[in-house]
């Protein structure tokens, strides 16, 4: 099992706001970013595909849990569900 890492699943807490992403690139694009106590970074479904309209922009503005594993400055959300300003902590 040489080079493999375990993976640790990590639980989020903010709110989601709709960002421009890789801007003055042929990439750019409206990114889902969540907002948290700590800063701010992308959010998608893992697993999902990343030139595919992210579903948690429907959620923009709303505050969320989420529940999976940060990469670089990518979390990749295994689940999420919705919760108050004040559960936030934010």
């Amino acid at each position: 099992m040489s080079g493999s890492k375990k993976q640790t699943k990590q639980i989020v807490k903010g709110q989601l706001e709709l960002r421009p992403f890789a801007r003055t690139t042929k990439s750019e694009s409206m990114g889902v970013y969540l907002r948290t106590a700590a800063g701010s970074f992308l959010i998608r479904p893992a697993g999902g595909n990343p030139f595919m309209d992210n579903p948690l922009a429907a959620l923009a503005g709303k505050y969320i849990e989420a529940e999976g594993r940060k990469a670089a400055y990518v979390f990749f959300a295994k689940s999420w569900k919705e919760i108050s300003a004040e559960e936030a902590g934010i």
